[in-house]
Order: C-alpha cells, then sequence, then structure tokens
C-alpha cells in the first residue's frame, strides 16, 4: 500500500512526538514544533543558555551586570528550569517559606523582612527584573527628579532600612550652611527652625527662597512698600526684633533720653504698630504737660533736655528767676519747692525769708530773721558756729563733740542756761570711779584736749612702777573696776589663774620678767635644775611637745621611752634604753655594733637596711644564707644538689659574682 502523504502540520507533529521527549510547557507554547528546536537547542550540544536568554531579557541583564538571582547561573539554565515534561510543567518553582533571598543580591534587612512578597514582585510569576534602588519602589517625596544634586538620588545616604525617619539629618550627609551644598544657605535663627517649617511634606526641591515674604507675613501691613525685609531685620536676632535701626535716616533723629525708649512706645506693637508718617512737632504731642498749661506757649524743651535722665531740668539757669539758688539750694529738689503731680506750682511762690519755707524749730527763742546769724545758705547744719561768742568757750576735746551731746534734740533741745560750772554738771551721770576721787578735781587727771590722756604718776602715787607688758593696759585691766579697789603688788594677785597647772612653786618674778611673759629663765641653770638637761634635738622641742596641757610639768620622766615608746620601730624587743646606741645629737647615727650579734655585716650587707633582714623583729634571726636568699636561688641544675643550700660555700658577700667553686 502505497504511503499517504500527511499534511506538513501533522507529518511535522508526529515527527516532532518522534524525536521530542515531551510537550514543552505552556510557557514555552510560542517555540512549539520540530521547526522551533533551534530556538533552544544548537546542533550538537544541546540546550543553550545563550539561546535562552535571547528570550529571557531580565535574566541577560542579571547575568551581564553580575546582579540579582541570576548573577552567577547564566550557563546551564536546564539545571533549573527543564522542559518537554507536560504543558502544564511549572518551570519555575519558588517556596517562599525557605527561598534566601540574598541569593539576590538584595537581602531582606530591617523593615524589608516584613514585606510580604507581592508587596515588591506585583506581576503574577514575575520574580526576576526588580530593580534594586529605593525609587523603583518607594514614592519620592523629595522631588529628586527636578534637582541636579547627588544626595537626593541616594534614599540610603539619609534613611536605612531599620528606620526610615531620617531627621535630624547630620552635618556630615547634608550641611545646609554650605552653599556648595544648598541653594539656600541657612544662616542665624534659620538654623534653629525645623525642616517641616519650610519643607512641606518633606519636599526639598523645589522650594521657593527668593524672598523672606515667601514663608514670613508682612507685619507692618505694607507700610514699606517693595522694601525688603532684610534692609531693617536680620536673622541673627531673636524674633526679628530691629534695636539697631538706623532713626536718623528718619526724620525725627532719636538723641539722648529717646535713644533709651522701646519701639513699641512710640509705634505700638505687633500688628497695631505704625511707622510712618507719626507726628513729632512738639513734646506734648507724645509727652503729657505736667504743668497744666503754665509755661504756655513755650514746649517743653525751652526749659527741659533730652540728654538728661527723667528729663530733669539739669541745665535751667534758676537766676533767671528772682529767687537765684546758692549752696544747699542749688542742691534741693525741684518738687522739694515747687510740689509734685497735681500740687506742682512754679509761680508766685513766696520767699520772703527763711521762715517762708523752713519752719522755725526754735519755737521763737530767736527772732525769724536771725537764722543768717548761725545757719549758712551753704548748710542748714550750724557747722562753724563760733562758740566763744557764748560764756563757755569749747576747747581741746570739746570742739569735737556734737552739738546735740550738750544742748539735747528734738523736745529735749536747749540752747540757752546749759549749766557749765563743773564737769560734773555734764559728766556727772558718767562718773565711773564712784567718789573715789573728789568730783570737782577731774581736771586734776584728765585732760580738756583729750579725756582718755590722763597725767597720772602712777610709781609716785602707788609705788608701783608700770613698765614692760604692763604699759599700755587699761586701768581696769588691773583694778578689775574704775573705782581703782587697792591691788597687791605681787604677780600671784593678778596673774594666779594663768598660772599652768602644777606650775613651779615661788614668786613669779623668780624666772619670768616683765617685759615678755614667756622669755622665762627657769633660774640660774636653766633646764639643767630639773634633772633632764637639754640637748641636741631635744633643745629645739616646743615646752608642750613634752610637757602636755593640764598635766604637771614634773611628772615628765626622763627616759627615752616615755615621749617616744609609740615611735619605737623596733617594738620594744631591744628594750628601753635608747640611749645605748642613739644619741640626742643625730638620731639615725648609731653607736651600735653588729659584731656584737656574732654576724659581723660585711660587703654587700653593709649597705642593707635593719628592717630588710630584722623585718619580724630583731630577736632569732637566723643567719644561715638561705633564710633570707631561697626565694632567689637559680634555678639550675648546680643549685639542686644539697651542697647548694649553703651559699657562703662558694659565694662571698663582697662580690656575690665571683664564685669560687670547689669543683
Amino acid at each position: 500500500m502505497a504511503l499517504g502523504i500527511l499534511p506538513v502540520s501533522a507529518a511535522a507533529q508526529d515527527f516532532g512526538s518522534f524525536v521530542s521527549p515531551g510537550e514543552l510547557a505552556d510557557a514555552h507554547a510560542e517555540v512549539r514544533g520540530v521547526t522551533n528546536c533551534v530556538a533552544c537547542h544548537e546542533v550538537g550540544v544541546g540546550v543553550s543558555a545563550t539561546r535562552c536568554m535571547k528570550c529571557h531579557d531580565a535574566v541577560r541583564n542579571q547575568v551581564s551586570n553580575k546582579t540579582g538571582f541570576h548573577k552567577d547561573k547564566g550557563e546551564t539554565c536546564q539545571s533549573c528550569h527543564p522542559d518537554h515534561r507536560g504543558r502544564t510543567f511549572q518551570m519555575v518553582k519558588l517556596s517562599k517559606d525557605d527561598f534566601d533571598h540574598d541569593q539576590t543580591g538584595f537581602p531582606l534587612e530591617g523593615a524589608h523582612a516584613k514585606q510580604e512578597c507581592k508587596d515588591c514582585h506585583t506581576k503574577a510569576g514575575e520574580w526576576a527584573g526588580l530593580k534594586q534602588t529605593c525609587v523603583s519602589c518607594h514614592e519620592d517625596p523629595h522631588g529628586s527628579m527636578e534637582s541636579d544634586r547627588p544626595l537626593l538620588a541616594g534614599c540610603e545616604t539619609c534613611h536605612g532600612v531599620e528606620r526610615w525617619d531620617a531627621l535630624p539629618i547630620p552635618t556630615d550627609v547634608f550641611d545646609h550652611t554650605d552653599a556648595k551644598q544648598a541653594d539656600f544657605v541657612l544662616e542665624g535663627l534659620h538654623r534653629e527652625v525645623d525642616c517641616e517649617r519650610c519643607h512641606t511634606d518633606m519636599r526639598f526641591v523645589p522650594t521657593a527662597s527668593e524672598s523672606c515674604a515667601t514663608c514670613h507675613q508682612d507685619m507692618h501691613r505694607k507700610q514699606f512698600g517693595n522694601r525688603g525685609c532684610e534692609q531693617c531685620h536680620t536673622v541673627n536676632v531673636r524674633k526679628w526684633q530691629r534695636r539697631d535701626y538706623p532713626h536718623d535716616s528718619t526724620k525725627f533723629p532719636l538723641e539722648g533720653q529717646h535713644r533709651k525708649v522701646s519701639c513699641e512706645a512710640c509705634h505700638g506693637d505687633k500688628s497695631k504698630a505704625r511707622y510712618v508718617d507719626l507726628p513729632h512737632e512738639r513734646c506734648d504731642t507724645c509727652h503729657s504737660d505736667p504743668h497744666k498749661g503754665q509755661f504756655k506757649p513755650r514746649d517743653c524743651d525751652a526749659c527741659h533736655s533730652i540728654a538728661v535722665a527723667g528729663f530733669k531740668l539739669a541745665n535751667f539757669d534758676h537766676d533767671t528767676t528772682k529767687f537765684p539758688l546758692k549752696g544747699a539750694h542749688a542742691q534741693v529738689l525741684c518738687e522739694t519747692c515747687h510740689g509734685t503731680d497735681a500740687e506742682k506750682g512754679f509761680a508766685g511762690l513766696v520767699f520772703d525769708d527763711c521762715s517762708s519755707c523752713h519752719q522755725d524749730p526754735h519755737e521763737g527763742d530767736f527772732a525769724p530773721d536771725l537764722c543768717s546769724t548761725c545757719h549758712q545758705e551753704t548748710s542748714w547744719e550750724v557747722a562753724d558756729f563760733d562758740h566763744n561768742r557764748t560764756a563757755y568757750p569749747l576747747e581741746g576735746g570739746h570742739l569735737e563733740v556734737a552739738c546735740v551731746s550738750c544742748h539735747g534734740e528734738g523736745d529735749a533741745r536747749q540752747l540757752k542756761g546749759v549749766d557749765h560750772s563743773t564737769c560734773a554738771a555734764c559728766h556727772g551721770v558718767d562718773e565711773p570711779h564712784a567718789a573715789h576721787f573728789e568730783p570737782a578735781r577731774c581736771d586734776s587727771c584728765h585732760q580738756v584736749a583729750a579725756w582718755a590722756l590722763v597725767a597720772f604718776d602712777h610709781a609716785a602715787e602707788t609705788g608701783f612702777r608700770i613698765a614692760g607688758k604692763h604699759e599700755g593696759l587699761d586701768c581696769v585691766a588691773c583694778h578689775g573696776e574704775l573705782s581703782f579697789p587697792e591691788v597687791e603688788p605681787a604677780c600671784s594677785a593678778c596673774h594666779q589663774d594663768d598660772a599652768p597647772a602644777e606650775h613651779f612653786p615661788g614668786e613669779c618674778g623668780a624666772c619670768h620678767v616683765e617685759t615678755g611673759w614667756a622669755f622665762a629663765s627657769l633660774g640660774a641653770n636653766g633646764h639643767d635644775v630639773t634633772g633632764f638637761p637639754l640637748r641636741g634635738a631635744h633643745q629645739a622641742v616646743a615646752c608642750q611637745d613634752c610637757h602636755a596641757p593640764g598635766v604637771k610639768r614634773a611628772a615628765a620622766q626622763a627616759t627615752c621611752s616615755s615621749c617616744h615608746a609609740a615611735e619605737d620601730p623596733h617594738r620594744h624587743m631591744l628594750g628601753d634604753r635608747c640611749e645605748s646606741c642613739h644619741t640626742t645629737l643625730d638620731w639615725m647615727r648609731t653607736t651600735f655594733r653588729h659584731t656584737t650579734t656574732g654576724f659581723p655585716l660585711r660587703g654587700v650587707h653593709r649597705a642593707i637596711l635593719c628592717e630588710e633582714c630584722h623585718a619580724g623583729g630583731f630577736g632569732g634571726t637566723p643567719r644561715e644564707c638561705g633564710a633570707c636568699h631561697s626565694n632567689a636561688r637559680p634555678r639550675t641544675p648546680v643549685h639542686d644538689i644539697p651542697q647548694s643550700f649553703q651559699c657562703d660555700a662558694c659565694h662571698r658577700p663582697y662580690d656575690w659574682d665571683q664564685v669560687s667553686y670547689p669543683h
């Protein structure tokens, strides 16, 4: 039977079924058919990865650029994606639970690890080809497409996968004060403004910054027209306040006290402030007239000056009035005579005599027109009154006494009829001697020149000469009171309580002198009479170092241990007779000879401190070398033999390194 000729498609299908290992998956449906085998296979080679990547652009890019999951898998595609296993065969198998995303070159870290696969791979079945840049997934709020600065192109410069919030931006990332990094350089108070205040919704480009009005509201309601804010204000002053405005450029230059007035005092505050066309022709435009029109039509500057604080009349010439100011009157405040506030008056004031302004303190004792006889216009106080015009001229110390001391003050003041016949007339109440002396004879001892200067010969009157330390003492120091009771001339009469406890008996003058109490000689032989002569270092020791306060001086013992027991470095192991080795001339140089111990010090032993060998005491100290030097014995074989424990068998204390080993 002749073979029938099949249609081409049927024949091809039949032939393809004969040579093909199985049907292609639906993903490769477009290359089904025996004529399309070379789309994936090379003759004599098999499946070619190169031909696979002619169709799969995303994989080809990853292999070429060494990025993504396929960066190192471009040789054998069929090892992971086999075909010819049926139409429904899944060539791409992905286990979401155990897939290692690190192999893609984009490890999931921080917030990325919490995302679902579909959040990034939005197209079903497409897993490769996604870009790894932030903007490929995230919306750019900063306007980076409108900027040519490299900072906005890399999100990771400011943001991180752990925490997206990047504020505040460190200056090492972006310095808004650097003209090379920012079009609008932040200065002054602009440095303290939060980013969100200017960059709404965190959009950085573009941000308008042509003028202050772009961000700031005009508080002056366009009073200054189109003049820029920076002509008056500066970003370096808090709240943009301008305190150094050149007011001299206006029609009203500020001078004197006007320079200290706040801007708000004249211009108003905030939204009600007014800066243009303020009236300033007269002072009373701003200042109320405290004189209630007494000087109109003259303006304030006819008398007052803005250069004087409080607009005081510092330069007003009172001599132009009917009452020129002289002396103390020139120092009186204006309001003292002219009144204050509503009571101020400047015209028609009466000034015929002193009583017109001043109240008579003498209550008519003197005629009103005699004020100038005692008082002067330079000072109301009677400082230079000539008391010699009275019956009692002032002399000596009386010249320094205040008037009120004798004449009293206030209601008790008495200027006439003051008794001055005797000292007791004034000083009777002050008489301190309890009538021991005749009151009428005060001047027999005291002088008018100075009451404390007493002309009293103590040696002639009492037989007790005052000399040495006694000179300059107040009388009451010895007499107890100014009644001057009888006092014994012996030292003990005054100084008994000053004598130290258990002091030597006898009269104080036997050792002490009146020129200096501390200069006591302890009699002719000094300290030798105590049985303990002071020698060497003992001569420089203060008495109280050995004789404690409150302890009988004679209680001190003459043994070294009585004072130095606590300082004994030998801990009493050598007895208490320190003087057997030490001397008072030089404590460190001793008379002790080590040869008396049976162990003479030779060689290097002579330079060793005592405590290096006698650390535990002086009694029972061993003499063998090993007792002190066992730890220093070298760990060598020659020192391990029994003979090596006798160090002096080989070594000498004069030269330790020279060894005479009896080999």
